[in-house]
């Protein structure tokens, strides 16, 4: 294996993939990247067993094909001490890679490529193509709602799936519930998969970028997205999701419409005081006016109050504070439409003029 390339080019794409290096003692080529070079392109791979990362470069000069794995965190750090505009020449000579660059000359120990962990096998399922900035957008206002370490391993992730015309992502941890959805193609296969938290914290990274198609793929066990020269592929959650649909209204009369800027704000005052365990605030809605009310088991208390157009029956619930704020940190309207379901049980939040995207928070029992 021989080729040459330009310093700066090789940095930005083992910055793309860098993230997924893990340090592991029992398995230590995952602290490598996969070098392999045929037909004109380089493709360096990093893989943490449940993610994998490819990232494709066209090589235009003379090379010799092959592959090899190197440490990633050794190699990095060598481009980033030579001057971005020097060429790189890297050759593989009796299972030592050779890093060669103006007055610099740096021989790096290998580990055997077939021991690399790749993900070879994919029986694709179902497939679309998508812009990156909805599906970016999609992510960003559910993943919040993702569990984190639960017990239920599939709340670990977010659900995507197709049904119909509309391409649906949930999240939810069990005490909130976030949706978004988008009209896509009706003839695109029906599908419905879980995808890590691992892997949404990933792809939401990876897809801040400019606006552009993205390829989706859909297998039995692994999603693969191809983002530009970019190839990301995750393992799928196994498990059978919540069924969300029963938590979701099945009638939305007399929304309270609430100025988005002035509830975030008046939670923001009275989450300073609220238990430091339990987060609740209770939130009161009559006469014209929302007030909002915290305390803590310091016997301390907050109380902020603000006019709303609302003079129909009063509404009261008490609620974890930081659940709605996650809600208003991702909507975009000036207003929300807000719902209380007839058992007290839990709220309703759309976007006043959007409805592609709602959220469901449980109610703290007073």
């Amino acid at each position: 294996m021989k080729f040459n390339i330009h310093n700066k080019i090789l940095i930005e794409h083992l910055h793309k993939i860098y993230r997924l290096l893990t340090k592991n003692i029992s398995l230590p080529i995952l602290e490598n990247i996969l070098f392999n070079i045929e037909d004109g392109t380089l493709s360096l791979t990093a893989s943490n067993l449940e993610l994998e990362l490819i990232s494709n470069i066209t090589i235009n000069t003379e090379y010799q094909p092959g592959k090899i794995t190197v440490s990633g965190r050794k190699l990095l750090n060598i481009c980033r001490h030579i001057p971005k505009n020097s060429v790189i020449n890297i050759q593989l000579i009796k299972s030592k890679i050779h890093v060669k660059s103006d007055n610099s000359h740096y021989i790096l120990t290998t580990l055997s490529p077939d021991n690399f962990p790749q993900k070879k096998q994919f029986n694709c399922i179902s497939e679309f193509f998508i812009n990156s900035h909805i599906f970016k957008d999609m992510i960003d206002k559910t993943e919040f709602s993702m569990g984190k370490q639960d017990i239920r391993y599939y709340l670990n992730g977010v659900l995507l799936e197709k049904k119909g015309a509309l391409l649906q992502i949930v999240a939810t941890d069990g005490y909130r519930l976030a949706l978004s959805h988008t009209l896509i193609k009706k003839n695109i296969i029906d599908f419905s998969v879980i995808i890590p938290r691992k892997g949404i914290v990933e792809l939401s990274r990876l897809l801040n970028i400019a606006p552009q198609l993205i390829h989706i793929i859909i297998g039995n066990n692994n999603i693969k997205i191809n983002i530009n020269n970019l190839i990301f592929t995750a393992q799928l959650l196994e498990g059978k999701y919540p069924d969300y649909n029963s938590v979701l209204f099945q009638s939305m009369n007399n929304p309270v419409i609430i100025n988005t800027i002035a509830l975030k704000n008046s939670l923001s005052r009275t989450a300073i005081l609220s238990h430091e365990k339990f987060c609740g605030v209770d939130i009161n809605i009559g006469n014209n006016q929302c007030k909002i009310t915290s305390d803590n088991q310091e016997e301390e208390t907050a109380k902020d109050v603000f006019n709303i157009n609302y003079s129909q029956t009063k509404i009261e619930f008490s609620i974890n504070v930081y659940y709605i704020l996650d809600i208003l940190n991702v909507i975009k309207s000036e207003n929300i439409l807000l719902f209380i379901n007839p058992s007290q049980s839990s709220i309703q939040i759309t976007e006043e003029n959007d409805n592609s995207n709602l959220y469901i928070v449980m109610l703290l029992k007073s």
